[in-house]
Formats: structure tokens, C-alpha cells, sequence
């Protein structure tokens, strides 16, 4: 393994046997040579190199082998084959209940985890007071860990884990249990650690938090790497095994019903264009830049998913001349304008947008449900030109755009994914010319000042 390398691990494998009856294990047992267990993988073939430095984000479904994994690369658990070399010192947090003497008070087992480590009596000395102090568990610290709540607990075991100068942190889905503020103050810690050069192994539900904070995702399926790479890419792969999987169950939810259609009306009550191939010419779009026959060509790298009940044929970003642009100016107005091709009769579609940073991260965007708009049913073949309009409020910089056509269901307020293409456009915003403009945030919100004198 270079010396660059942080974590290498080659065709990484772990099964157990998985017993109908618990004396199928001693009949195993006795009678040599017989086997009644089932063989169940947890883990088969994985295999990856985490340089030093970065950062990988692990997602998956529940029961993919994630915590499996981060106990295999821990070493508290051994594969069954497979070869895994890790270069430092590691520091985790993995499920409650790891790590810790419940018997113990908090100071004893910060003193105990810290000696493992490798850290010595008078360093522990000097630590201890910031790491109670970031635990924040105020007297507590001297009372059995046994008596502490799950939140309580996280709060002790992060606070050991980051002040013991890891080169390796692995943190597990234990975070979520912690309160807002404590999970805002680990986040920014974490970013700290990153920024200094710590590797990072971050396993987490919560996709936003993967693209914000990690270079490079892993998704994990059925105990298989199903994809590594860019942590953007790979949460957009998964989300699209998740929305095929919502389609799969709210199908049958969604049988056309032509008494049930809504009447096509927006916001303000008044009637909906509709917009087909056959009246494109009649409407009020001052000119159609989209396919309304041919796919034309969207960003290199997009990824897209659903049941097929719609096809985006084109997508286009129009500045406030409605021509098309790769380049907005702050405070523009600009529109994103679709064409879409139905292959299903449906009773109503809606549409929407999201504007992500070069990360990956949703920043703004809007869908026509959210805008109270019902759109009109559709038949097969039939195309709309579509347009969502609004003002830029982002900060300089590179920002994809994601457009999705979907069939809600009202009654449990979720959608059948027809067609979503992420990431189908790459545009830029321009530095404000005017220097009173400029704000440090990535959004501007615009805020209604207030002002009185109320003493001389």
C-alpha cells in the first residue's frame, strides 16, 4: 500500500450462518459434516482505496453491510476473506453502545478510550477539560455511562473520538440521534478535521449531508459495491434506485380515472395554457427553443430514471431576452423551458426544477404542485412545451439544473417519478457589478428593514 494510501481493502467478504432453530447449532456442531445453518453475505467481493485526506460517504438501504463494513475496517470484526491494510490512527463512533463500560463513569472511559488511543496520562490531563466541555453533558461526565440517555451517550463518545488527533475518523449513523445544535456543532468540527487533513469515513441516511460533505460516495447493495465515485453522482444513482422502488409500490394507486381529473387551472384562477405539438403556434411563449421531436443533447454526466411515462425531450435555460444562456447575471430574471413527451394517458403531470451547487447540493427550486398549479390530463404522444420563470438570487459560481416530470398522488401526497434528469444543464452566475451587490452566502433572501430611534 502507498504511503499515500489511507485505507485499501481487496475482495472484502463476511457471511454468517443463519439458524432456523438455536439447537440447529449444536446438532451442527455434534454432527460433524451436516449442515443445517443457512450461509447469509453480509459483504461480498468489496474492494476500494481511500487516499489520505479524502473523504468517502457510504449510503445504502437498511441491511446493505454498512455497519458491517466500518466494523471490518475498526478491526473489531474480521472478515471472512479478503485483505484490508489501514495507514494511522482510527477513531469511530459507530452504533450505541460501542466503545464504552456502561459501568463506568464518562471521565473514566474518556481516560480509558484515550489510553488505547495511545495518548498519555498528562495529555489526557490537558484534554479533559475541552472534551467535557465539548460533550456538554455538565455533571454527568462523573455519573455511570449506564445512566445516560442515547443523546447524552453520542454526545460523550463524539467528543472522545475528535480529541484523540485521529488520522482516521469513521463516524456511523449515530450522529442523528443528537440534538440540532450538537449535530450543527460536529458537522462544522468535521469540516475542521477534513480541512487539516484527516480521512473521513462518513456513513449517513441523510444525502444532502453525503454531497455537502464528502469528496467521493459508496453505495452499498445486498453486502456489493454497487457504485464509487463522485459523491454527487453516486446519491444521484441511489436516489434513483429509491424513486424506482416508490414507483413499484404507489402504482397501482395511480390508475387513470378520467372523473377524477382536475380542472387545469394556475394560481390566480384563471385557465391554464395548454401547450401541444398540434398548438404551439397559438401560444404565448414569445418563441419554443426545445425539441419537440428529438432528444437534444443535455450535459455531459447526466443521469436520469423513472417508469417511462413521460420522456424530456429538451431542457433550456433562457435569460431575461428569453434567449437561450449558459450565463445569468445576479438579481435576472431567467426561465427554464422543457419539452416533454408523453407515452401515458394520465389524468395530470407536474413538473419542477432544483439548482444545485458544483457539490451537488439543492439550493433552490420549485414544482407545480408547491405553486398550486394543476395541470390538465394527457394522452399518449402528445408533447408540452413547458416554462417555470423566477429571478436569479445566487451568488457567483457553477450550478447544475435538475427537471423532473412526475404524476402526484393527492391522497398521500407522493409522486410516481415519470421522468427526472439530474444535473441536464451547467450554467454560471456572474459577480455583481455593483459592489453594494455582493453578499458571502450562496442564496440571497431579500429582507424588509426596520428601523426606529427610541432614545436621544
Amino acid at each position: 500500500m502507498g504511503e499515500d494510501i489511507a485505507i485499501s481493502l481487496e475482495n472484502i467478504c463476511k457471511y454468517y450462518k443463519r439458524y432456523a432453530l438455536p439447537a440447529d447449532r449444536l446438532k451442527e456442531i455434534l454432527f460433524s459434516g451436516k449442515n443445517y445453518g443457512e450461509e447469509f453475505w453480509a459483504l461480498r467481493e468489496v474492494s476500494f482505496e481511500l487516499s489520505k485526506g479524502e473523504t468517502l460517504g457510504i449510503i445504502g438501504r437498511n441491511g446493505a453491510g454498512k455497519s458491517t463494513l466500518l466494523q471490518i475496517i475498526c478491526r473489531t470484526l474480521q472478515p471472512s476473506s479478503g485483505t484490508i491494510q489501514v495507514n494511522g490512527k482510527v477513531a469511530a463512533l459507530l452504533e450505541l453502545g460501542a466503545g464504552f463500560n456502561p459501568e463506568f463513569t464518562g471521565r473514566e472511559n474518556l481516560y480509558i478510550n484515550g489510553t488505547i488511543m495511545g495518548l498519555s496520562q498528562q495529555k489526557l490531563d490537558e484534554r479533559f477539560d475541552k472534551v467535557a466541555a465539548f460533550a456538554d453533558i455538565g455533571d454527568f461526565i462523573d455519573q455511570a455511562v449506564k445512566t445516560y440517555s442515547s443523546g447524552m451517550y453520542v454526545r460523550l463518545a463524539f467528543a472522545s473520538a475528535i480529541h484523540v488527533d485521529p488520522d482516521i475518523l469513521i463516524v456511523d449513523e449515530a450522529l442523528s440521534v443528537g440534538d440540532m445544535f450538537f449535530q450543527a456543532k460536529c458537522m462544522a468540527r468535521m469540516r475542521n478535521m477534513m480541512d487539516s487533513g484527516v480521512t473521513v469515513i462518513f456513513v449517513s441516511h441523510d444525502t444532502a449531508s453525503v454531497k455537502s460533505l464528502c469528496q467521493r460516495g459508496l453505495l452499498l447493495e445486498k453486502g456489493q459495491v454497487q457504485k464509487i465515485g463522485k459523491a454527487s453522482e453516486v446519491v444521484s444513482f441511489y436516489m434513483g434506485l429509491i424513486h424506482t422502488d416508490t414507483n413499484q409500490h404507489l402504482q397501482p394507486e395511480a390508475e387513470y380515472n378520467p372523473e377524477k381529473r382536475p380542472k387545469p387551472i394556475n394560481s390566480n384562477g384563471s385557465q391554464q395554457i395548454k401547450l401541444t405539438s398540434d398548438n404551439l403556434t397559438h401560444t404565448t411563449i414569445p418563441e419554443i427553443f426545445v425539441s419537440t421531436e428529438e432528444e437534444a443533447q443535455l450535459a455531459e454526466g447526466h443521469h436520469r430514471y423513472g417508469d417511462g411515462g413521460a420522456r424530456i425531450l429538451d431542457i433550456k435555460l433562457l435569460n431575461s431576452q428569453h434567449q437561450p444562456t449558459e450565463e445569468l447575471d445576479f438579481k435576472e430574471k431567467f426561465t427554464i423551458q422543457a419539452s416533454i413527451l408523453f407515452h401515458k394517458d394520465l389524468p395530470t403531470f407536474c413538473f419542477g426544477y432544483l439548482i444545485r451547487d458544483v457539490k451537488g447540493v439543492d439550493l433552490l427550486g420549485t414544482v407545480t404542485s408547491i405553486e398550486r398549479v394543476n395541470m390538465p390530463d394527457v394522452s399518449v404522444g402528445q408533447v408540452y412545451v413547458v416554462e417555470m420563470e423566477a429571478t436569479n438570487i445566487l451568488n457567483a459560481g457553477v450550478y447544475t439544473i435538475t427537471f423532473a416530470v412526475e404524476l402526484p398522488i393527492v391522497m398521500n401526497q407522493q409522486h410516481i417519478f415519470l421522468d427526472w434528469v439530474n444535473e441536464a444543464l451547467v450554467f454560471k452566475v456572474n459577480i455583481p457589478q455593483d459592489p453594494l451587490e455582493r453578499f458571502t452566502s450562496k442564496v440571497y433572501a431579500p429582507a424588509e428593514v426596520k428601523y426606529m430611534q427610541v432614545k436621544n
